[in-house]
């Protein structure tokens, strides 16, 4: 007999093994659950699709989000993480059949390590936590416990930003100058993040700056005090690509020119059948000849100028604080660094702090998830660039000035990051509450963060694991917040969490940087 099985059997209020791994089936991290209250969960007799098909809604307009924030949440801060969340899934009409998707009461989501908490235990505190509520005059919530993991996601000139018919548009992105750079340090090559944006020092000088994570910068060996680089001191490299992100714009080549020489195959062989249109064959001949062409030149350039570390160095770490969770009055995350950047690398394709949105991104794609009646691009498609302008303030953050397509509310947001390149999400209304554990106990264990979801199991996570330091942004540009780091089980991330920006500027302008400001000149 399992001891999971021998738990279930002995412990009167732990789920099943069966609803344990099947709950939250939908979800990219696969998380186990532990316990939970509300309805009685009805098993389908086979795994159909509509069971893997559980995704998270974000939560405005409710109750909850008034209290959560500034009172509520900080009363149950012994857990990895804490989220107000509502689940999304078929409704179970019975027989196997479903109905149309509907949304779950709302939920505490708690997070804790597997096996650290007992079914029973979980019950105790979840009774306290609805007697807590109710102190709120709020009665209508449900608790769910699941098993959680809490992960930080950490020469030669780059090349313009291409149009959206360009053979390279799929693979040149990371050594172009818009936001989403791929980053590691000299001392590090093998731990990567992204650049966040590119910052004005202003003071009347023309220096410019990167922000991105400081565990990204520095690593979580060394020393958690304030790093401040001095003249005539040792220069710490951030570089362009890591050994991995390097590896991995190489590979994204050579796989784009096997797909041709595989395609101009195919279509040499089909152009012999006297029923095919030769010239339909001819002409993607040509083209794929074309992009072979191009895509062997890059490959040529890529390996002749970026290959080495010495050609990758984008400048020097010149601030980092050390890392503390629970800051100040709102109990963020201080986890950021500041470095300088060389602008000659930047190139003539530098134009400021824009988002990549891939040669899939675009308007088109923005409207499916997001509906207002003032809404317009401030992006020029065929570049697929996003201006960025402007900060979500943080009483948007909570009640956003846009809408979905059933007019609740909502604020999608977009990100291009090191590892998940470009991706959209929608941003949670409460903040989330984040325990981290480090081997320095002297860092403050809770934070609070901005939770940004998923898309459902089918469109893929909104980050992963060197992701960390990329921004978000909504879909007017404003900027959102800065990636520092996702929960989930095993399999990856089910929200991605973040430094609000707002915050984050200030804290910068208060720890040496006074002039800073987004206004960069290109």
């Amino acid at each position: 007999m399992s001891v999971k099985h021998d738990q279930t059997m002995f412990n009167p209020h732990a789920v099943s093994d069966t609803e344990a791994r099947l709950y939250y089936g939908g979800l990219h991290s696969a998380p186990r659950l532990l316990y939970r209250t509300g309805k009685k969960w009805i098993q389908s007799c086979v795994l159909s699709p509509p069971d893997r098909s559980k995704e998270l809604a974000p939560v405005f307009n409710y109750p909850i989000t008034k209290v959560w924030n500034d009172n509520l949440g900080w009363e149950i801060i012994r857990f990895t993480t804490i989220d107000v969340v509502r689940f999304r899934a078929p409704e179970p009409l019975g027989n196997d059949e479903y109905g149309y998707p509907v949304l779950s009461p709302v939920t505490i989501w708690v997070g804790v390590f597997p096996g650290s908490v007992t079914a029973t235990a979980a019950h105790d505190v979840a009774q306290i936590l609805l007697d807590l509520l109710k102190v709120y005059q709020i009665t209508d919530v449900d608790i769910d416990f699941r098993e959680s993991f809490y992960m930080s996601k950490s020469g030669p000139q780059l090349l313009k930003p291409v149009w959206f018919r360009d053979p390279v548009v799929d693979v040149v992105s990371p050594l172009t100058p818009s936001l989403g750079l791929h980053i590691s340090t000299r001392a590090r090559p093998n731990t990567e993040g992204t650049m966040a944006l590119y910052l004005a020092k202003g003071d009347g000088s023309n220096d410019l700056l990167g922000l991105s994570c400081r565990h990204v910068l520095i690593g979580r060996k060394e020393a958690n005090v304030d790093y401040v680089c001095h003249p005539g001191g040792l220069l710490q490299d951030i570089l362009l690509f890591g050994k991995r992100s390097y590896a991995n714009l190489v590979q994204s080549i050579k796989v784009r020119i096997a797909d041709h020489s595989t395609w101009v195959e195919l279509w040499e062989e089909w152009q012999k059948d006297p029923a095919n249109e030769n010239d339909k064959y001819r002409s993607k001949i040509e083209s794929s000849l074309e992009a072979m062409e191009a895509l062997g030149a890059l490959y040529e350039q890529v390996n002749k100028n970026w290959k080495r570390f010495n050609n990758r160095v984008l400048g020097h770490i010149i601030c980092s604080p050390a890392l503390r969770l629970g800051v100040g009055e709102q109990r963020f995350t201080k986890d950021w660094g500041i470095f300088s950047i060389d602008r000659t690398k930047l190139g003539d394709g530098f134009q400021g702090n824009q988002i990549d949105l891939g040669p899939k991104g675009g308007p088109d794609e923005f409207y499916i998830q997001c509906f207002s009646d003032n809404w317009q691009f401030a992006h020029d498609p065929l570049e697929h660039l996003l201006p960025l302008e402007g900060i979500i303030p943080d009483s948007l953050m909570h009640t956003p000035d846009m809408w979905d397509v059933k007019h609740e509310p909502s604020l999608v947001v977009v990100k291009n990051g090191n590892a998940t390149g470009t991706t959209y999400g929608p941003a949670n209304g409460p903040f989330s509450i984040v325990r981290t554990y480090f081997l320095d106990m002297s860092i403050h264990q809770t934070s609070m963060e901005w939770g940004i979801m998923n898309y459902g199991y089918k469109v893929g996570v909104f980050s992963e694991p060197g992701d960390s330091g990329s921004i978000i942004a909504d879909l007017r540009g404003r900027i959102g917040g800065m990636i520092t780091g996702g929960a989930g089980h095993t399999k990856g991330s089910d929200l991605t969490y973040a430094t609000p920006f707002w915050w984050l500027l200030e804290r910068i302008k208060a720890n040496g940087f006074p002039d800073v400001h987004l206004g960069v000149v290109a």
